[in-house]
């Protein structure tokens, strides 16, 4: 393989890598418009209860995610298999979502034990991955499940931290500073 070709290799890989990290940033930022940045117009998305667009994937889990607390996501291993302008790729995710007692999300309604809750989920993210105009991009998503725990909420010493140390749901959080 030419030199050139292995530079363009990594380059792609390191592309698909920053988009996944992106969408984290943005599910725990509720983000919007990055988070749609990081699909094409036509993909698909299937994850947890949604099935369709990703367009409308990202209207419902950003206004799924205005009712609950805090969530975090966490990606580690990031296998991708890149075909010429075609990547596949699996991603292992380890998501928090706090659950405030009778939460509705969406048009789901989480159980409740009369109390808040911290839900942690493992899984994966299988994707195909297209650059499309020298750019790439989601084409589809299908999001495993692989293991679910609740627990309790507990925030013991947590907001006694000032706002500015803790992290923040929108463009107010220090990631977004560029100062």
């Amino acid at each position: 393989m030419p030199a050139t070709d292995g530079l363009k290799y990594l380059l792609a890989k390191q592309e698909i890598k920053e988009i996944i990290y992106k969408y984290c940033r943005a599910i725990d930022r509720r983000d919007p418009e990055l988070l749609q940045s990081l699909f094409h117009a036509d993909s698909w998305h299937d994850h947890g209860p949604y099935e369709g667009p990703s367009s409308g994937f990202c209207m419902f889990v950003m206004d799924a995610f205005k009712t609950i607390g805090e969530t975090q996501h966490l990606v580690g291993n990031i296998l991708i298999d890149l075909q010429d302008d075609t990547a596949f790729t699996e991603t292992y995710w380890v998501a928090f979502h706090r659950i405030p007692e009778k939460q509705p999300i969406g048009d789901l309604l989480f159980r409740s034990h009369g109390r808040d809750e911290d839900l942690f989920i493992g899984g994966r993210y299988i994707d195909r991955f297209e650059c499309r105009d020298g750019e790439w991009k989601i084409a589809h998503r299908f999001g495993v499940h692989d293991w679910q725990r609740w627990e309790p909420t507990s925030q013991e010493g947590f907001l006694d931290l000032p706002e500015i140390k803790r992290g923040l749901r929108d463009k107010r959080d220090r990631a977004y500073w560029r100062g």
